[in-house]
C-alpha cells in the first residue's frame, strides 16, 4: 500500500494494524526505518475510499482506491478529536477486503452496536439536536452503531420509555441532553430493576448494580456529570469514548423518606444555599443557563440559614476529603477492597447556611476543580460539606474560592465529612413537612424535593457509563 507517497508493507494481526516503509527500488523492507503501529482497541472503524476525478484516470493515477483508518488523537486539554490514517489501495476490491477485515476484528472487542439515543432538542440552548446530526451521527455510523432515536416532548418522558424498554435488544442508552435527561434513564433503570427484584416492595431495598450503560453525550445548562467523569464537556469526546466503549463505574446515593427511597442522584445534593437557588431559578427558565447566576446573585443578598439536625457516618476509606490528588483514570482509591465495619453515628445541631453532599467533585465551567476536588467517582462514599450560619459576604467568599482558587475548605465555618450515610431533619419552631416556610428545599441533582426530612445512603458503582477519566 501506499501512504504519503510512500510505499509501505502494511500487516493486520487480532490485536492491532502496522506498516513500515518499503524501499521503491530494491521492493524491500527499508532499513533504519521503525514499525508504526496502532492498536486496534483504538480504531474507531475502516471504510473503503473513492478519491475520483477525470484529471487523476487521464494521468492513471494509483490512488484513486483509498483505505481510511479512523481512530482519534488528543487535542487541547483532555479533548479528542475524530481523526483517519489514509492508505492507497491499486484497486476498489484490495480497499473493501483490507477495510472487512479490520472491521470484523473491531467486533470481536466489547462494544456497543445497538443504542438507543434520547435527544431532548429543550435542554441547555437548545441545541441537541444540532449536536447529534452534525457531530454524533457520523461517529456512530464509522463505529457501525445502529441506533433508535427518541426525541423527548416533556418532562418525564424518557423516564416512561425506558420503563417499557426491551433492555435485551440494547448495549446502552446513549442521553443527548443535559443532567436531567441523564436523571430521568438511571433513575428509571434502578426503578426498573426495583419492580423486577422487590415487587410489592420496590423503595424498600437498596438498589444493585444496574446491567445496562448509559453515555451521556453534553448539550445542557451544567453538564456536570461529563464534567466531572471525561474532563470537560465536549459532544465529539464523549461519542468518541462511546463508540470506543470505554467504561467507568460510578457511585450512586439513594435518598430515603419515611423508610422509602423517594429518588437516586449520582452528581449533587444540596439543602439550603442551593435549594434556595433552585426555587428561585425556576420562575427565570427562559433566562437559560444565566438563571442560575442571576438566582444565586438574589439568594446571597438573602442569605438565610436553617435550623436543623444532621447525622452521619464516616466512611472507611484511604483518601480523604482535603486530598491534594484527585480521582483519575486507574483511581487506586476506587479500586480499593470495600471495608465492611460498622461506625458509629455522629450528630451536629444548630443552624445551617448550606448542607451539601458530593458523589463526585461536582466540576463545571464556574468551579473547574469542583465544590470537592478530591471526591472520587467509585470509592463507595459521598462528601459532606457543612456550612454554619454565615452572611452573605462571607458565603460569597466560599463560592469565590471554589470558582477561582479551588480551596473550597478554608475558614472555619466549613466542615466537610467523608460519609456512607447521613440523616437530616429540620428542628424549626412548629414545622411542618413538606410545606414549612422556615424550612429549606432540598436540590437533588438539579431536581427540586421539598421534604426536608431524608435519609441518603451511598452505593459503591452501581452504575457503567461510557466514558474515559483524565489520565
Amino acid at each position: 500500500m501506499i501512504r504519503r507517497s510512500k510505499r509501505y508493507k502494511v500487516q493486520l494481526s487480532l490485536y492491532s494494524l502496522s506498516w513500515e516503509k518499503v524501499s521503491k527500488k530494491k521492493k524491500a523492507i527499508s532499513s533504519g526505518h521503525k514499525t508504526s503501529e496502532i492498536s486496534l482497541v483504538n480504531v474507531l472503524g475502516a471504510c473503503s475510499h473513492f478519491n475520483f476525478s477525470l484529471k487523476r484516470v487521464f494521468r492513471k493515477k494509483t490512488d484513486i482506491f483509498r483505505l481510511r483508518v479512523y481512530t482519534y488523537k488528543r487535542g487541547e486539554g483532555d479533548k479528542w478529536k475524530l481523526c483517519y490514517l489514509q492508505f492507497n489501495c491499486g484497486t476498489l476490491k484490495t480497499a473493501q477486503e483490507w477495510s472487512k477485515n479490520i472491521n470484523v476484528r473491531l467486533k470481536l472487542l466489547n462494544r456497543p452496536r445497538r443504542c438507543h439515543v434520547f435527544i431532548n432538542p429543550f435542554s441547555g440552548e437548545n441545541t441537541a439536536s444540532q449536536i447529534y446530526n452534525n457531530k454524533v451521527s457520523n461517529i456512530f455510523q464509522i463505529a457501525d452503531i445502529s441506533p433508535t432515536i427518541t426525541v423527548t416532548n416533556r418532562r418525564g418522558h424518557a423516564y416512561s420509555v425506558v420503563q417499557t424498554l426491551d433492555l435485551n435488544s440494547i448495549d446502552v442508552i446513549v442521553c443527548i441532553g443535559g443532567d436531567g435527561l441523564f436523571g430521568e434513564v438511571y433513575n428509571s433503570l434502578l426503578w426498573r430493576q426495583q419492580k423486577d427484584f422487590h415487587h410489592s416492595e420496590a423503595g424498600l431495598h437498596d438498589p444493585i448494580p444496574c446491567h445496562v450503560k448509559i453515555g451521556l453525550i453534553p448539550a445542557g445548562s451544567t453538564n456536570g456529570v461529563v464534567f466531572c467523569t471525561t474532563g470537560l464537556a465536549d459532544p465529539v469526546t464523549s461519542a468518541l469514548q462511546i463508540a470506543m466503549g470505554r467504561e467507568t463505574s460510578i457511585d450512586v446515593i439513594s435518598v430515603w423518606h419515611n423508610n422509602r427511597i423517594e429518588r437516586f442522584a449520582t452528581n449533587f445534593i444540596g439543602y439550603g444555599f442551593f435549594g434556595d437557588v433552585l426555587k428561585d431559578s425556576e420562575i427565570y427558565r427562559w433566562m437559560g443557563p444565566t438563571r442560575y447566576d442571576f438566582s444565586g446573585f438574589k439568594t446571597i443578598l438573602n442569605l438565610g440559614s436553617y435550623k436543623g439536625e444532621i447525622m452521619f457516618k464516616e466512611g472507611i476509606t484511604s483518601g480523604q476529603p482535603k486530598d491534594r490528588r484527585i480521582c483519575k483514570k486507574g483511581c487506586a482509591i476506587c479500586q480499593e477492597r470495600q471495608i465492611t465495619g460498622e461506625r458509629q453515628w455522629v450528630k451536629l445541631s444548630g443552624e445551617f447556611a448550606s448542607i451539601e453532599g458530593c458523589i463526585m467533585s461536582c466540576c463545571s465551567p464556574q468551579a473547574n476543580k469542583g465544590l470537592s476536588p478530591a471526591a472520587h467517582l467509585g470509592d463507595g462514599c459521598l462528601d459532606l460539606i457543612i456550612h454554619r450560619s454565615v452572611n452573605g459576604l462571607r458565603y460569597f467568599r466560599y463560592l469565590t474560592n471554589v470558582a477561582f482558587f479551588s480551596e473550597p475548605f478554608t475558614g472555619d465555618l466549613v466542615d466537610v465529612y467523608r460519609v456512607t450515610e447521613f440523616k437530616f431533619k429540620a428542628t424549626c419552631r412548629d414545622h411542618v413537612p413538606g410545606s414549612c416556610r422556615r424550612c429549606s428545599y432540598w436540590n437533588i441533582d438539579g431536581e427540586l424535593y421539598t421534604e426536608s426530612e431524608i435519609h441518603v445512603k451511598a452505593h459503591r458503582q452501581i452504575l457503567t457509563l461510557l466514558a474515559s477519566q483524565p489520565e
